[in-house]
Order: structure tokens, then sequence, then C-alpha cells
């Protein structure tokens, strides 16, 4: 760890007397702002793994932070009872923030693809010294151009008193709103005492809002919210109320929940009198998707002891499995038949160049590895792969968690090559051929949710992850991916036929495969789970895209001319995430968990 210590200079504006009418604004001067003196990181104190990077958003450094626990802080002097904004530029993830008297206020962003501009607010208090800070926030991110301000402001009248809560309860809550950008879960879901996974409401994007109106202003003291996947992840947010839904309070700033609770989570609020009372999703620590299962308001409406008391117990939130057959104690081997899988991980634990390979036996015995193929805590199979990592060949650049499916179940006396038991051919092929194969034709279903995208590197490559293939002796009859843009909310599906002469041919099923495609209003969001199936018969390809409650999108090739039906093509299934960035920061990742998998060809009786 590296120390550099030096004074910090902060230039005030002239302040006005107490009962002037205008406050003149307060420019805090940072040391070394965007990074570019000579000594390293003057003013700064910095924790490994930060470091300086030669891509800046303006002159030519700015730092990199890589690892976690990596970070840089200054302290600077504020004056008191002041609200301050600090600003920074933002290329790839990170959070920003100020600690001021024993509170944090702080931003996060899960990944940005070029810089952007982030902001955080507080108000100084008494304190009259603030810690300004840049840290890991999941993946590598580079901070530039910080700034500090406060608000010029004017003062008015003090409050009229509102009285104290002495004894709060529960508010009736009779409505919930945001600005329709929702993926299909609905504002109405927040309120509706429903606590399954399905009635929430779920929007994707830093700053989406929920307001909450409770038809008559009350004094709100606090908030009771049950937040998705709550003892997976923390969620950030921040709270304001207002009483003609138009000019807002901050109650509660910089917040988060705890990441480790399933149940209601209680969050005490600067009192205030209210009838709206507005939450403002930060996103959360797994990606920035702001979902709530449920919420409720606290206060007096109007100041007198409550007539039903607030039951103090929470009510325990019911797990619903996505899977009843899925046991998220066991490893994916203990859910899914693997024997005839097996698994490649970008890791190079041999030393032999190049990604390991579990084999069927290993595989169905127990295999897990915590980074790249485990089981998540709703029983999926979840699949993960960096961009920086082992690689399967010399002749591919990307890495892959992905399974290649071997019909010979273990029993190495058949070759994984050739036309043979190990594989399957189309009916289309030779009779000789279908007679030596493993089996012949095929059909692939899966069921899944793609939790996780590139969001660096290349516009040609950021986003987009093959999550099931056919593989053939040396090219792929069909490649089907998923790829989501950054700043789009929803993926587009398409897949890719290649012949074994001649250019591939790409389909769009649902969206555009466009480096800048616009948000596919059909499209797929991260963690929403589909249904694929890849199916061949003779020479015809059928891929179907199903969802609830949607029309199966399907897609049909005819490969007569696309040279399979040799006697000497063989063929398999693959599946799981293979990552298509590799110009992107290395640490980040796709991410896809399988809720079921499922292989059968004709002759072949497993």
């Amino acid at each position: 760890m590296r120390l550099t210590r030096n004074r910090i200079s902060v230039a005030i504006g002239a302040i006005a007397l107490l009962h002037s009418p205008t406050l003149l604004a307060e420019s805090v001067s940072i040391t070394n702002p965007s990074f570019e003196s000579s000594s390293q990181f003057e003013g700064w104190v910095d924790v490994d793994p930060s470091s300086l990077s030669g891509v800046a958003y303006d002159g030519t450094k700015a730092v990199k932070i890589s690892g976690s626990g990596g970070s840089v802080e200054q302290t600077v002097n504020l004056q008191a009872d002041t609200t301050y904004t600090l600003s920074a530029f933002i290329k790839g993830a990170g959070t920003i923030g100020l600690r001021i008297g024993g509170q944090v206020y702080s931003q996060k962003v899960s990944g940005n693809s070029d810089w952007a501009e982030l902001t955080v607010s507080a108000n100084s208090g008494s304190q009259t010294q603030a810690t300004v800070f840049a840290e890991y926030n999941g993946a590598e991110g580079r901070f530039d151009s910080f700034t500090m301000n406060s608000s010029a402001s004017t003062p008015s009248a003090p409050p009229a008193e509102t009285g104290s809560c002495d004894s709060p309860t529960q508010l009736t809550i009779a409505s919930a709103k945001d600005d329709g950008t929702h993926d299909g879960h609905g504002p109405e879901n927040a309120i509706d005492n429903n606590l399954t996974t399905e009635s929430r409401w779920s929007s994707q994007g830093i700053g989406k809002q929920i307001v909450f109106d409770l038809q008559a202003n009350a004094t709100v003291t606090s908030l009771d919210v049950i937040w998705l996947k709550g003892d997976q992840r923390s969620s950030y947010f921040d709270v304001a109320t207002s009483s003609d839904n138009t000019s807002w309070t901050p109650v509660l700033s910089g917040a988060g929940s705890s990441g480790a609770q399933s149940a209601y989570e209680s969050y005490e609020l600067t009192e205030s009198q209210a009838r709206y009372i507005r939450i403002t999703g930060q996103g959360n620590s797994a990606n920035n998707w702001n979902s709530i299962i449920e919420a409720k308001a606290f206060g007096c409406s109007d100041g007198s002891a409550p007539v039903d008391p607030v039951d103090p117990v929470d009510p325990v939130v019911p797990v619903e499995p996505s899977d009843p057959n899925l046991n998220p104690s066991l490893a994916p081997s203990g859910n899914f038949d693997l024997l005839d899988w097996t698994l490649s991980v970008p890791v190079d634990e041999d030393s032999d160049g190049k990604a390991d390979t579990v084999k069927e036996q290993a595989l169905s015995s127990g295999y897990t590895s915590n980074e790249f193929f485990y089981t998540a805590s709703d029983g999926g199979m979840v699949f993960k792969a960096p961009i920086s990592g082992a690689k399967t060949s010399s002749s591919t650049s990307y890495t892959r968690s992905e399974l290649r499916e071997m019909l010979r179940r273990g029993n190495t006396s058949y070759s994984t090559k050739g036309v043979g038991k190990n594989n399957w051919v189309f009916s289309s092929a030779p009779s000789s051929a279908q007679d030596q194969a493993g089996g012949v034709n095929g059909v692939l279903d899966a069921n899944l949710a793609v939790n996780h995208v590139t969001t660096s590197g290349d516009s040609g490559q950021v986003g987009r992850v093959i999550v099931g293939q056919i593989h053939a002796n040396d090219d792929e009859p069909v490649r089907l991916y998923y790829r989501k843009l950054p700043n789009n909310q929803l993926g587009s599906i398409y897949i890719a036929h290649e012949p074994r002469s001649g250019s591939e041919k790409y389909y769009e099923m649902i969206g555009s495969r466009s480096n800048s495609a616009s948000n596919p209003s059909d499209g797929i969001a991260l963690d929403e789970r589909f249904s694929y199936q890849i199916k061949v018969v003779a020479n015809t390809l059928t891929v179907t895209i199903s969802r609830p409650d949607k029309a199966d999108v399907v897609q049909t090739v005819d490969m007569s001319n696309s040279g399979y039906d040799d006697s000497s093509q063989y063929m398999y299934f693959k599946a799981g995430v293979y990552n298509q960035n590799k110009s992107g920061d290395g640490d980040d990742y796709v991410q896809a968990t399988f809720y079921s998998l499922s292989n059968t060809h004709d002759g072949y009786n497993y």
C-alpha cells in the first residue's frame, strides 16, 4: 500500500451575513483532481489494487481501480450546514462518495462502456470536514476529473413545527407509480401485500424511481422494504418526501440494504410532513436493477396514538424455488444429469497452456468451482466467464465456462472425435454414418436467465454471449447469442449458421444484433428466465425461444447446402456461457444460470 498525504486547500467564496437573503456558492479545491500531477497520487491516499492509467477523460491520466479493496481518498474542509455535490467521471464500474461525520453518501455504477459523469450530494450538518473517495464496485473502473461545489441557496423561514410522532403506526399507501419503464413488474406490485417474488416492482437503471401516494399529509418516520434477492445482494437507494409531488425533501441519502435479509428491512427517515414518498433506486451490488417486493410506510396521520399497533415481528417471506426439484445445497450434478457432458473452465491449473476440462466422471461426481461453475441460491446451475482467463486452444481469443456433450458417458474406449458413439449425425448423412454414431438428429432444451454481460470494450463485442451451440468437426451449424448493450434495458437474441464453405449467416430473432441497436421493445432483461430449443431433423435446423405469456419466436434454417450431411461430419451440443468479448476490462464477465437442460437424440437412450 502506498500512502501520500498533501495539504488540502479549500477556496471559500464570500459568505454573506447570517440574515442576508443569499448565500454564495462555495468551491472546494480538490488536490490533483485529474491525477495529472507528476508526483503520482499527490493529495490522495491510495490503497492497492489502484494505479494510474493512460486512459483518461481529461488530460493524460486517470486512476484505475482494478480489484476488491482498491480505493483512493482525500480529506477536504467544509462549511457547516451546507449542501455539497461531488462529481467525477467514471469509465467501467465504481463508487464515488463522501464520508461526513460517520455517514456515508455514495453513488455506484456497475459498468459504463464510455466515460459518464456520476454525482452525489450531501449536507455537511455540523461537520466541517469530509472524506472524498472512489472505490471498487465489482469490476475494473477508471476515475477522473473530480469536482466538489456547494449549492447556492436562499434561506427560507424556519419550517413550521410538525409535532412529534412518538408512536408511529403503519400508514395507508393508496397507490404507487413510476415512469412506465419497468420490465412488466409494475409499481402496484410493491403495495399489494403479496410477498412472492413475481409480485414485485422492477426497473433497470441508476436513478429509477417509485412514488408512493398516501392520499393525505402525514408525519412520515420510517419505511420497511423487502428487496428482491435481499439475502444475496445489497440494494442502493435514496428516499425523499413531498407534499405536492413537485418539491422534494431528502430524508435518507446513500442508503443500502444489508444483503443478508429476505424479509422486511426497516429504515429510519428524517421526520417530515408529506403525502408522497419517493424511493430512487441506485442499482444493487450485482447489477443496476432496482426491485422491490413490498414496501410499507410508518408515521402518524394526525399525531394521535395509533389505533392498531404495528406487529413488531416481520412476516416470513415465502421461499419460491425456481423448480421444486432443484436443491441449492447440492453441487450442480446433484440437480442435473451431467454424465454426458464435460466442462471447460477458464483456468489453467495443470499449466498445459489451455483452459482446463473437467471430464464426465469428475463433473458428475460433484465438481464445483466457486468462481466459474456452481449452484445458485435458487438451485440453478451458474456459468461465469471473465474476459481474462485461459482459452480452450490457440485458435480462440475468447473464454468460456461451457458444457460439451459427450454421449459416451464416461466410457473412454470411445474417442471424443470422429463419427462414433460419442457424437451424433444428421439423418441426412449416409446410413453408414448413422449406424456408427451415438445418436441421430438432436434436440437441446434449456431454461435459463442471463445474469450479466460485459459492459466494457469495443462496441462490436460489448454485451454479447453465446449460450448454446451445435459444434461440428471444425464449424458450427448454430450459435445462439444473447446481447444487451450497456445503455439498453433489454437484450436481443440472434443465431449464426456457419456452412462448411462460404460465409456464415445471421438471423435476428428478438431485437437487433447491431452495435448501436436501440432498446428492443420485446427484448429479454438480465435475470429474466426464458427457454430455448435447438432442434435438427435431417438438414432442417429449428431454433425456438419461449417465454411465459408470450408467443414463441421461431427461426428455421435450411442446411441442405451447408455440407453437414457428409459421412465424416459429427456433431455435439454445447451449453453455458461463451464470452464473446476480448477487448474489455479483464475482470468484466458474462454469467448465466440454467434451470433445466436436456439433450435427446434418436437411438440415444439416456
